[in-house]
């Protein structure tokens, strides 16, 4: 349980460092633009919102992860233990597996 809980604040001080690393050239004067200095002005302003769209995808995949961990822990009867090191060690395409060869099926 405790290796689960670490694993969770990993992940979310991960993507809270992403965001904060990726925000801070916005707060700046001036930002590097092909290894020049130009003013923040002139960058697009659609290149501020990649980041953020960035962190909200992390958080929707962890959420989804979180979820089919706990479907696996729950209704898990012979496989329970296989399911559960699929999904902590393969994160994403391991929820994914396991969201369409078990949950599916029990719909």
């Amino acid at each position: 349980m405790k290796i689960m809980k670490m694993r969770i604040l990993e992940k979310l001080s991960v993507g809270l460092a992403l965001l904060l690393v990726s925000v801070q050239p916005a707060l700046a004067a001036t930002c590097t633009l092909n290894g020049q200095q130009v003013p923040c002005d002139d960058i697009p302003k659609f290149v501020w919102v990649i980041p953020i769209i960035i962190f909200v995808l992390g958080i929707l995949f962890f959420i989804f992860w979180l979820r089919m961990l706990l479907d696996a822990i729950k209704h898990g009867k012979e496989d329970k233990t296989m399911w559960v090191l699929i999904i902590i060690f393969l994160n994403i395409p391991g929820s994914i597996i396991y969201y369409f060869a078990e949950k599916r099926k029990r719909k």
